[in-house]
């Protein structure tokens, strides 16, 4: 068990190895950024910003792209391929969540309230923790050290986000809209906004099957 996680070690020093780690990284690093933008949209209302979400969703795409043709290209034992793959495309998953949250805000024609509009920032800001946690959580699982902590703070946020969703649906159920593709384009916004941290979640499970698989 123990030469298996010295044996991922030294793979990471590989040239192929080192490459999909450092794609990861800037992966999980281009999550960081669009949840830092859509953040910084959402407090200051600028929906100009929102463009570059959608623009980091497209490098997304590519990086999860390389990331598979390194790994079906070589790079580490074909038995820890498909779970590494699965990491890339969960990760993936949160750029296009985070996309689908932007072209929603996009799209909304009504006001949010202050107090509606500060619930969601509060989830903003616990997503973009959260993928600050995410990038901890893999640069443990590459150096070894104990991912316990890291994993634990990701799924106590992601309770966070749970209950601030039950106040945010509270909210809108009592709200008055026009007509109903204006409730449901704000429906689709808050079911978006939330389901980030589910995502993120996700990808720190597969970190820690990584982990434990690597025992």
């Amino acid at each position: 068990m123990y030469l298996s996680m010295k044996f991922f070690r030294k793979l990471s020093f590989g040239r192929m190895e080192s490459e999909v780690i450092e794609l990861f990284k800037e992966h999980i690093n281009t999550v960081k950024f669009a949840c830092e933008v859509f953040l910084k949209a959402i407090e200051t209302d600028d929906k100009s910003l929102l463009n570059q979400v959608c623009e980091l969703e497209r490098t997304g795409d590519r990086l999860r792209r390389d990331i598979a043709l390194k790994l079906y290209g070589g790079a580490f034992l074909p038995a820890m391929r498909g779970t590494l793959y699965k990491l890339a495309e969960t990760i993936d998953e949160t750029l296009d969540m985070l996309e689908d949250t932007a072209i929603d805000y996009l799209r909304l024609n009504l006001h949010l309230d202050d107090e509606l509009r500060e619930l969601c920032v509060r989830v903003a800001k616990i997503n973009v923790k959260m993928s600050n946690d995410l990038l901890e959580a893999f640069s443990a699982l590459r150096s070894g050290d104990k991912l316990e902590n890291r994993t634990v703070k990701i799924r106590v946020r992601e309770r966070e986000v749970d209950t601030l969703r039950n106040r945010i649906y509270e909210k809108i159920m009592k709200r008055n809209v026009s007509n109903y593709w204006e409730g449901k384009i704000l429906s689709d916004f808050i079911d978006h906004l939330v389901y980030v941290s589910d995502v993120i979640e996700d990808a720190a499970d597969l970190i820690q099957i990584l982990n434990v698989s690597l025992r």
